[in-house]
């Protein structure tokens, strides 16, 4: 949502990669909550901007669903993190189970204390 409220450094450090950008499914969600929010609580005209806004930006991304594979590590992940006693999101230990189950260990996130107690995940990190 940064990016569609107008954070353009997103894009930048997005351009900025040399390796194939990768969105999941799971934050097409989160990024759709807000955008129904937007929807409900503003209005159907800035919903509509936003939305064709967001899928022009994810439009040169791999897309990656979640598998039963990609669950299994985020399972673990949770495990460690709770040995650790450092319980995150949900939807980010699933993030970083399909990123780690597809051989992507680069994140990035204005939020690197959600990904930084996972083992084998780096964070490219923003800030407004």
């Amino acid at each position: 949502m940064d990016y569609l409220n107008g954070f353009s450094k997103v894009k930048e450090l997005l351009e900025q990669q040399n390796d194939m950008v990768c969105i999941t499914a799971i934050t097409i969600y989160e990024v759709n909550i807000g955008l129904d929010r937007t929807k409900r609580k503003k209005s159907e005209k800035r919903y509509n901007e936003l939305k064709k806004k967001w899928l022009d930006f994810i439009s040169g991304m791999e897309i990656l669903s979640i598998k039963a594979k990609d669950a299994e590590n985020a399972s673990k992940i949770f495990d460690d993190l709770e040995t650790k006693g450092k319980i995150i999101e949900d939807n980010d230990i699933l993030i970083a189970g399909v990123f780690l189950s597809n051989g992507i260990s680069k994140i990035l996130t204005r939020n690197s204390e959600h990904f930084e107690f996972i083992d084998r995940m780096t964070t490219i990190e923003y800030e407004f």
